[in-house]
């Protein structure tokens, strides 16, 4: 990890002030409108950036995330069998990061020449994408949830495996990312943009489109905002339950492991959806000057680097600390 990183920075070092575009919103790099009020905004640098950076990082996050995810998933399944809610959480949850990192690929060969997998797919790999974005953070609060039942409320679920309530909650998370990333299926568009064929959402001809501030806005209040303060008040609870019972060292952990979980998910999510709102500014055309609109685009591209790298940690934070886990894997290794 460090090494990739020192890589990163390298290449940043070499292009100096080369910015690059987030790949959220590909429209804001080829829509030229947005600058009809103050000129043409020249972005030539920003995408020479994004050959090089964005391919690295995408088959970075692919590999380590393909392994993790399904390493916990064939745990959970054949070894573990799912006897807690939380092991149902856990399932779903790699199962939504191991379709989250199988766009990546797609990404990555669009990031460097243009989307050469036709109109189709162009719709299918930006519903996936976006479908795992929200649901990998929405099941992350069902396992907050699960541990705040279970230490604050006492309440044990390890015997509703088999019951309707588990499968109903994960179907709810299920429902509502795909509602979430209906805007998506909407406007996204295979066009042709000076002899290159690009995968972006397309919002027509109308200026400060009021679609792609909702869709901004929701991404920070639905895939952020509500997330971290459900986290942050059921691990408070839970640290104000464990303070009054002095908890020994072992039983510590789970208060350890929170803290972690919270710190953890603020530091990769929040850099990237503080510069998403400073988009959303821009459109409203409170930001137009050109030089920050640049950085703004090579801001937005590195903080949701750092997001994606959430889909490789998933399984070391919640499976790794987990004794039954390291069970497994130990019997797996010796096997091989």
């Amino acid at each position: 990890v460090s090494v990739f990183f020192s890589l990163v920075l390298l290449t940043i070092t070499i292009t100096c002030n080369v910015e690059t575009e987030g790949q959220y919103d590909y429209s804001d790099y080829y829509n030229l409108s947005q600058f009809h009020d103050y000129g043409i905004c020249e972005k030539k640098h920003v995408r020479a950036f994004a050959r090089i950076f964005l391919p690295i990082l995408y088959a970075f996050v692919s590999v380590l995330g393909f392994i993790g995810n399904g390493l916990l998933a064939g745990i959970l399944i054949k070894y573990i069998k799912l006897k807690r809610m939380t092991d149902i959480y856990l399932l779903n949850l790699a199962v939504s990061d191991l379709l989250f990192v199988a766009t990546l690929p797609f990404w990555a060969v669009y990031a460097h020449s243009e989307w050469v997998f036709g109109s189709i797919l162009c719709k299918v790999i930006t519903l996936i994408y976006t479908i795992n974005l929200y649901s990998s953070i929405f099941f992350i609060i069902c396992i907050s949830m699960d541990s705040y039942l279970n230490i604050v409320w006492t309440f044990s679920t390890k015997n509703l495996k088999t019951s309707r309530k588990s499968f109903a909650i994960c179907s709810m998370v299920w429902t509502i990312s795909i509602l979430a990333s209906i805007p998506d299926l909407k406007f996204i568009e295979l066009q042709e943009f000076n002899g290159q064929k690009i995968c972006i959402l397309d919002f027509g001809d109308v200026d400060m489109s009021p679609w792609r501030i909702f869709m901004k806005f929701q991404l920070n209040i639905v895939g952020f905002f509500i997330p971290f303060l459900t986290m942050v008040f059921f691990y408070s609870r839970i640290s104000c339950v464990m303070a009054r019972t002095r908890p020994t060292q072992k039983s510590r952990n789970p208060l350890k492991l929170a803290v972690i979980l919270v710190a953890v998910f603020f530091l990769l999510w929040f850099p990237y959806n503080l510069v998403v709102f400073l988009h959303s500014l821009q459109d409203l055309h409170l930001i137009s000057d050109c030089n920050t609109s640049r950085h703004l685009d090579f801001a937005v591209q590195v903080t949701e680097s750092l997001a994606f790298v959430h889909a490789c940690l998933n399984p070391i934070l919640y499976a790794f600390v987990n004794q039954r886990f390291l069970n497994c894997l130990n019997k797996i290794l010796k096997r091989i």
